[in-house]
């Protein structure tokens, strides 16, 4: 990173700030036994993986035709759809099947889902106190109330999000808007993230600079050292 310390730093959500309480094909399977479907949570997980890989981000520049995802809800709801559908496990009908996802949907917003690591609030407000932070992720909505159930909201000066946005990591549209929103040149912004292609690769064709985090790489508590906070 250049010596002249960033104006701004952006932050990537899931697998950035938060990760999941328990892996996906646990949370599905238990809610589709609550709604009569009985799911192998492995069988599951595999499903989503594989899906999840060959989906791409709603509102990216490969995505369907916005008519077959108007909101990120319904994106969801077609991946969701597909994960069963790759494990062959059938829903009664379309009103199963929605009711289904209804309560899906709304469990990944509760709390207890989402965890942080500890002492994420402390370094959050420590870079805050130096820096403007955002959140640049392609999380939707619910990612306020999950920030906030976390105590991990108030460090943000604003959160950019794909589904207000209509654009998604690594569209440099997107790191571009905020760049513009926020008046600061894209190299004074430091963007952090864990995604190879999303955050890393999107940031620096969009001209920021980026930290990686993640599996085998740095952690937020360097990210202290990184910017001298440490």
């Amino acid at each position: 990173m250049p010596h002249d310390p960033p104006a701004v730093v952006s932050f990537d959500a899931a697998g950035t700030l938060i990760h999941l309480a328990e892996p996906v094909g646990v949370t599905y399977a238990r809610v589709a036994a609550e709604h009569g479907v009985t799911a192998d949570p492995a069988a599951i997980g595999r499903a989503f993986g594989t899906i999840w890989k060959r989906t791409p981000p709603p509102f990216s520049q490969t995505a369907p035709d916005p008519a077959d995802d108007p909101h990120e809800r319904a994106w969801w709801s077609r991946l969701v759809r597909a994960v069963f559908a790759e494990t062959g496990i059938p829903f009664s009908d379309e009103a199963h099947y929605a009711s289904f996802f209804d309560a899906l949907y709304l469990r990944f917003e509760e709390p207890g889902t989402w965890l942080a690591e500890p002492g994420t609030d402390e370094i959050l407000r420590r870079i805050a106190e130096a820096h403007r932070c955002i959140v640049l992720s392609n999380f939707d909505a619910r990612l306020r109330r999950i920030l906030a159930d976390l105590g991990l909201l108030d460090p943000f000066e604003t959160l950019f999000l794909s589904c207000e946005e209509r654009l998604s990591k690594p569209d440099p549209r997107l790191f571009g808007r905020v760049s513009e929103r926020l008046g600061v040149a894209p190299a004074a912004i430091l963007h952090v993230g864990d995604d190879p292609i999303c955050d890393w690769a999107g940031a620096e064709a969009a001209g920021f600079r980026h930290f990686r985090v993640g599996r085998d790489q740095q952690n937020l508590r360097d990210l202290l050292v990184e910017l001298s906070l440490a």
